[in-house]
């Protein structure tokens, strides 16, 4: 049996992406979602949590600050400063850990805005303070490294830190996406409203023939809890 994440990322955004989430959840495949907690819609992104508590929430670190970013194509440059400033990152990241700590929300993963923490540099650090807190999930996949010795030596530091990850990630919605070889899959999808490219995923998250395909194909939904 194939086992699916379908993790919507942005919660916190703004509130016309907090609905759309929330709707993908209820009326669609979303089993889990990533918080943002440095953006306008974090504190309406919180009670509509604690209103749906089966719906997954994980931290969406927010470090494009310290990065250069072509927002064209969503994709990291390169760092904005020379040396890289890990101390800085490694603060940063712990005070948005506390941040959401402190809603009461469980803290059950973590990616981040622009894949910033896949860097291998952030990743060491996010691996070191994740075992630190007891985060037991984190998004890492082979696509975003040009060498997959890279990807298989920062797949070690998850495993000797007791931290999981899927062993396949789909980014966002394709046709035949689904219909690839995995037992177990993150596919990353950004539903919401005030945005086409949004609306056009909310819609193919709420898609009754997509339900109904899963069910044929014997396609489990489930969350990161269930990786552990």
């Amino acid at each position: 049996m194939k086992r699916l994440i379908v993790t919507a990322d942005d919660f916190g955004f703004n509130s016309k992406i907090n609905r759309g989430i929330i709707d993908a959840h209820k009326n669609g495949v979303v089993t889990s979602t990533s918080l943002f907690v440095t953006r306008e819609g974090f504190k309406e992104a919180i009670y509509l949590a604690k209103e749906n508590p089966r719906l997954e929430i994980g931290l969406h670190l927010d470090l494009d600050t310290f990065f250069n970013i072509d927002h064209s194509v969503g994709k990291i440059i390169g760092w904005s400063m020379t040396p890289p400033p890990l101390d800085e990152v490694e603060k940063e990241i712990k005070r948005q850990i506390e941040i959401f700590k402190s809603t009461g929300l469980i803290l059950d993963h973590i990616t981040s805005h622009h894949q910033t923490h896949l860097i291998k540099d952030v990743f060491l650090i996010l691996c070191r303070i994740a075992k630190e807190y007891n985060i037991r999930a984190i998004r890492l996949f082979k696509k975003f490294y040009n060498s997959i010795e890279e990807y298989n030596y920062l797949y070690n530091i998850l495993k000797q830190n007791d931290i999981v990850s899927t062993e396949h990630f789909i980014e966002g919605w394709y046709w035949g996406n689904i219909d690839e070889e995995f037992n177990n899959a993150e596919l990353m999808t950004h539903p919401g409203y005030g945005e086409l490219w949004r609306e056009y995923e909310l819609l193919s998250c709420c898609s009754s023939e997509l339900k109904n395909y899963l069910r044929e194909k014997n396609i489990q939904l489930i969350t990161f809890r269930d990786l552990r």
